[in-house]
């Protein structure tokens, strides 16, 4: 019996158990194979089988909506991204640089979340400060496609008069009204955080609806707190010290969430607020200092008392250089293409410490910790469905910030909720070398399946004060990171920098963490390992993927989108390079 005389039915469920590239060789040889092989129910199943059960990164969100071309574009991308962080030869496969400002550098750059990595927001301060909005264009389809350099243009500015920026950060779900939260000081001396929308009833952004794209104000928050975190209609804005509020911006209800640290000095940046994670049924806040998870709070109305909580779990790694924390990747499909969690995941966190010695090594590890799940808080939650009563604080008081407002009032004797996360976090396997060294731009971005990138600074051209050259030793750094190694590596053909340029210029560097990528990472790695000793620690494979080759010039922020593959660098003279991984 030939392939052809089967039964649509058995031909449809075979075509979604073969491999993406035997489905498209098959397409090649009859028209029949071809409308099988673009029929929608054959790409939501390989979706399923081969990339959410495998955790590698995919645009979620577009899957309910997209059409069978489109979910085989997401599948087929979604797949070559796996197959660039498991193969360390790869180098990005397109490169664009544009002028975002003149005469002063980049102070922030972020992809807005869930548009296909098209839009990206800069943030400058000249005179006052300016955001922008820009279209990058979309990410490359396929390989075969010829990639002509996209032309980046400008959506919209915003930059009112007498105020600069102190905050900014971008809200994860891209349907709420605010697009993006700021910190702002006006010239009068008072404080306020800004929510502002970019494409008001245009959720993708392409101005279907008759209205141009514009940042227009939706809210305003009268505080001196910057914003930290924005999640639909919650955000998160916090002091340099202690405090961190939680509030519904658009139902007007917050609650305090209170270190169980008392700050050095309320004016001295000891503790600041590094990152705030909307965890399952709990927020996790990390400072500079400390780690603390908070119960899931109440939220009330702000009409003269509120609620105060404290951490249920705590843990300090010292002086923190750079964090990064997001729930590990894993994804469930239901049958309306509906992604769900699947249970209660892990939080997986990415730090560089700081040190307070001036003669230790310049050699440090960006190290990962992982929390755990706690089992006694989904048992206690299945037999008990009511929410947590908040926690008084340490000393049994708290002094608010506003003195119209008065915190309510906890007995003594409430319990302590049990929190979702077992403490203190454990130290995952692997760990990646990393140099220290001046460097603007401290961030570390990981993403849910286990990828992250950071800035990796310039070499060291004299040795420091112990008269140990550590970039001469026999010191332990990755191969990828040595200094003689950090030249930008250019997907087109062409002349490549000279030696003594790639010594002296910051690179970007990346490696997959512990996730479900890294799983495949190991496969391919243990394949190239065959013949190397047995026994040996072998940690991410960290490699170098761009470097700064504009003389003087450092990075001041970057952004990388997971699902995407898209990265977004900006320069201290203004200039912004995005590289599309594949």
């Amino acid at each position: 019996m030939r392939l052809q005389d089967l039964d649509d039915d058995i031909l449809i469920q075979l075509f979604t158990l073969l491999p993406v590239a035997s489905i498209l060789i098959l397409r090649q040889t009859c028209t029949h194979f071809s409308q099988i092989s673009r029929l929608r129910f054959v790409w939501q199943n390989v979706c399923r089988t081969q990339v959410l059960a495998h955790g590698y990164p995919f645009q979620c969100r577009r899957l309910a909506r997209a059409d069978a071309p489109e979910l085989e574009r997401l599948v087929r991308h979604a797949l070559r991204l796996a197959a660039f962080w498991s193969t360390p030869s790869d180098a990005p496969r397109r490169s664009v640089d544009f002028q975002a400002s003149t005469g002063t550098g980049v102070s922030h750059v972020r992809l807005l979340p869930g548009r296909g990595g098209r839009y990206l927001l800069t943030v400058y301060k000249g005179i006052w400060s300016m955001i922008s909005c820009w279209d990058l264009g979309s990410v490359p389809s396929a390989p075969t496609t010829p990639t002509p350099t996209p032309t980046v243009t400008k959506v919209a500015d915003w930059c009112p008069r007498n105020t600069i920026f102190s905050g900014f950060v971008v809200n994860t779900e891209p349907d709420s009204d605010a697009a993006l939260a700021v910190a702002v000081q006006h010239g009068g001396g008072t404080q306020s955080i800004e929510l502002l929308t970019i494409f008001p009833g245009d959720d993708d952004g392409d101005g279907d609806d008759g209205e141009p794209p514009a940042f227009k104000s939706v809210g305003n928050i009268a505080t001196g707190f910057h914003p930290v975190a924005l999640r639909g209609d919650l955000i998160a804005f916090s002091d340099d010290a202690s405090e961190t509020v939680v509030m519904n911006w658009r139902k007007n209800t917050f609650a305090l969430l209170k270190s169980s640290q008392r700050p050095v000095d309320e004016h001295f940046q000891y503790n600041r607020c590094l990152q705030v994670v909307f965890a399952h049924r709990s927020i996790l806040i990390v400072r500079a200092r400390s780690v603390e998870l908070f119960p899931e709070p109440e939220l009330r109305p702000a009409d003269g008392e509120y609620v105060t909580y404290a951490p249920v779990g705590f843990h300090t790694f010292g002086w923190i250089d750079g964090v990064a924390v997001v729930p590990q990747c894993g994804t469930t499909v239901d049958a309306n293409d509906v992604v769900k969690a699947s249970g209660h995941e892990p939080l997986s966190i990415l730090l560089r410490a700081e040190s307070d010695d001036p003669w230790a090594s310049d050699v440090h590890t960006l190290e990962q910790f992982v929390l755990h799940p706690n089992p006694a808080f989904d048992n206690h939650s299945n037999s008990n469905s009511a929410s947590p009563p908040p926690s008084s604080l340490p000393d049994g008081s708290s002094q608010p910030s506003d003195p119209d407002v008065q915190p309510t009032s906890v007995p003594a004797s409430a319990p302590v909720p049990i929190p979702p996360y077992l403490f203190p976090p454990v130290r995952a396997e692997h760990t990646s070398p990393t140099v220290r060294g001046f460097l603007r731009c401290r961030d570390i971005v990981l993403g849910p399946s286990g990828t992250a990138l950071w800035i990796q600074p310039r070499a060291a051209r004299t040795a420091h004060l112990t008269g140990y050259d550590v970039h001469a030793s026999s010191a332990p750094v990755d191969e990828a990171l040595d200094p003689d190694r950090l030249r930008p590596l250019s997907p087109s053909p062409g002349p490549s920098p000279g030696h003594a340029q790639g010594r002296t210029a910051e690179s970007l560097c990346a490696a997959v963490f512990e996730g479900p990528l890294q799983r495949r990472c190991a496969e391919v790695g243990m394949r190239m390992r065959m013949g190397m000793a047995m026994g040996m620690r072998m940690g991410p494979a960290a490699r170098t993927l761009w470097a700064q080759t504009r003389e003087g010039c450092n990075w001041t922020a970057f952004d990388y989108d997971e699902e995407t593959g898209r990265v977004a660098l900006g320069s201290s003279d203004g200039s912004v390079t995005v590289l599309d991984l594949v």
